[in-house]
């Protein structure tokens, strides 16, 4: 059974020590000890930011966080989603020693589950990068109805989803 549960203290050195396998570092931009420190930075801004350890049968097997926020770049000016606002998936992974047990797709479906019920307010969309080479990135989020935008930034990939 996948939970997913706030950092705290008993936590946070689990979280941190988690990490992907070598030859996927390349395709991740941030670590969970940075993305943890983003999460304060955005809430002291004011952006609603969730970091969240991913448990299977209360073992700490990953690590995902999101914001709330307004789809306002340059880059998506001339879209139709420009302005709306978004829950912005800006990290997920699942630890190098539990991969390939179905651990990502089920987090990142209960993660949907709980941006469905809109906790930080309404939105219409969900949305995400991802490293162009991800393959397997590509196909996971496109089996959950994500639909590439063709907004490329530092080789990622934008992704959207309706809500």
């Amino acid at each position: 059974m996948i939970e997913l549960k706030k950092i705290n203290g008993d936590n946070i050195d689990e979280v941190i020590a988690l990490e992907v396998g070598e030859e996927q570092k390349e395709l991740i931009e941030t670590n969970n000890l940075r993305s943890f420190a983003d999460a304060h930075m955005f809430n002291t801004d004011g952006i609603p930011a969730t970091p969240l350890a991913i448990y299977a049968d209360e073992v700490i097997v990953g690590f995902l966080m999101y914001i709330f926020d307004t789809l306002d770049y340059e880059s998506f000016e001339h879209e139709v989603f420009y302005g709306a606002k978004s829950y912005f998936i800006w990290h997920i992974m699942i630890d190098q020693s539990f991969q390939g047990k179905g651990y990502g797709k089920l987090s990142f479906e209960q993660l949907l589950r709980n941006i469905e019920s809109m906790p930080d307010g309404k939105a219409e969309y969900v949305s995400l990068f991802y490293h162009t080479s991800n393959i397997k990135a590509k196909t996971l989020y496109a089996s959950l109805g994500f639909k590439d935008t063709g907004i490329i930034q530092d080789n990622s990939m934008l992704a959207i989803k309706r809500l």
